[in-house]
């Protein structure tokens, strides 16, 4: 969408003269991850003037007030979606006083109980197994590393040296526990992204006809192109087979479905049961469970938005929307009741544990947190 449509969105959003097809319009347009810059332009003046304002409040007290307005707009909403709170901001610079009287006076989310019982984002966590079975607990203060005649961070720091007379095809292993991310640049310079709870195993070097790792949980792909070498990424469920190009991989265990979602290029994906094969196209996503397999066509930001820093769910189950959680934050869920509830929406994933929960104030779901273990009422 270009800028000059953003901006006669915004502006009828402003004045409540949305159409249904406008107000449909300007939703996904919230919900695109790629326009974010571009609508943060168009509120970026009024959020400034509300915090120059001789009333404006501490930074703290602007961000708990946001995520009031968004769980009280989601008890408002019939179908217990949240939106993007970007469509919200209008409303909450006109309604600061207010936001921030019934805020303070909300017993869940007073500071005292946020700096007692909130747990923190994940970050930068992994573990590399080397091909002779040492293990080096990758810094923190990192964000990747390089393979190439020796392994090194993104920055040049030295990690390990691959040790002559290794053979080609003995695997390294980079694994990323619950609440990490960690970036590999392979060999053949394709970048790898691995969400929480993941594990890539790669070869030393690849061979000469063919580049094959394999993954289990979530990978990024960004596939280096080589005509003569096509890139295989093995799952327990699928097989994906690329030249170069661009995809997601979601193949947890203890998740019944794998799914690659396709950005651009073209991938091959075969599901290893029944060996079924479909070839996807940018913007469609393979579904493999079991025996079973089918393509759909999604919005495929939203299965690649955790690599940029963001949760992003579309009607999403509110147990598929925990799990992202738990492994996220290292929590564990205990359900005493099962909700049945989707959500809508995306949200930064450098917040804090309770500034989440706040998008689900109003769903009727009852939260109960102790130390790393949030129960479901």
């Amino acid at each position: 969408m270009d800028q000059e449509r953003l901006i006669y969105l915004y502006q009828k959003y402003q004045a409540k003269q949305l159409t249904e097809a406008e107000r449909e319009e300007w939703e996904a347009a919230v919900l695109d991850l790629s326009q974010d810059e571009a609508i943060q332009r168009l509120i970026d003046p009024e959020w400034r003037q509300a915090e120059e304002a001789p009333t404006a409040l501490h930074p703290d007290e602007y961000e708990r007030i946001y995520h009031y307005i968004i769980s009280h707009a989601q008890q408002r909403n019939t179908h217990n979606r949240f939106r993007n709170w970007v469509p919200y901001a209008a409303a909450l610079i006109f309604a600061l006083g207010l936001g921030f009287f019934f805020l303070d006076n909300d017993p869940k989310i007073e500071k005292q109980q946020i700096a007692q019982t909130d747990i923190l984002p994940g970050g930068n966590k992994a573990i590399l197994t080397l091909a002779d079975g040492r293990t080096i607990d990758l810094s923190a203060a990192q964000s990747g590393i390089i393979v190439g005649d020796q392994i090194t961070y993104e920055n040049g720091d030295m990690v390990a040296a691959i040790a002559d007379g290794v053979p080609i095809n003995n695997n390294l292993q980079l694994a990323t526990p619950k609440g990490g991310t960690y970036q590999v640049t392979l060999p053949d310079s394709t970048k790898v992204w691995l969400n929480a709870e993941s594990t890539l195993q790669y070869p030393v070097q690849f061979a000469s006809d063919k580049r094959e790792v394999s993954l289990t949980g979530e990978g990024y792909f960004e596939v280096a192109k080589d005509s003569k070498r096509p890139f295989l990424v093995s799952t327990a469920g699928q097989n994906v087979e690329v030249l170069g190009t661009q995809f997601n991989v979601t193949a947890y265990p203890n998740e019944p479905l794998t799914k690659t979602t396709l950005v651009e290029g073209r991938v091959k994906v075969s599901n290893r049961r029944s060996g079924v094969v479909h070839v996807l196209k940018p913007g469609q996503q393979g579904i493999a469970a079991g025996m079973d397999t089918h393509v759909k066509d999604v919005m495929a930001t939203q299965f690649t938005a955790w690599k940029d820093g963001y949760f992003s769910f579309a009607e999403t189950p509110f147990p598929e929307v925990l799990e992202q959680l738990a492994r996220w934050y290292d929590i564990e869920i205990v359900y005493r009741q099962t909700p049945h509830q989707t959500f809508s929406g995306k949200m930064k994933r450098n917040a804090q544990l309770l500034s989440v929960l706040d998008f689900f104030e109003g769903s009727g779901i009852q939260f109960q947190l102790e130390g790393r273990k949030l129960i479901i009422k």
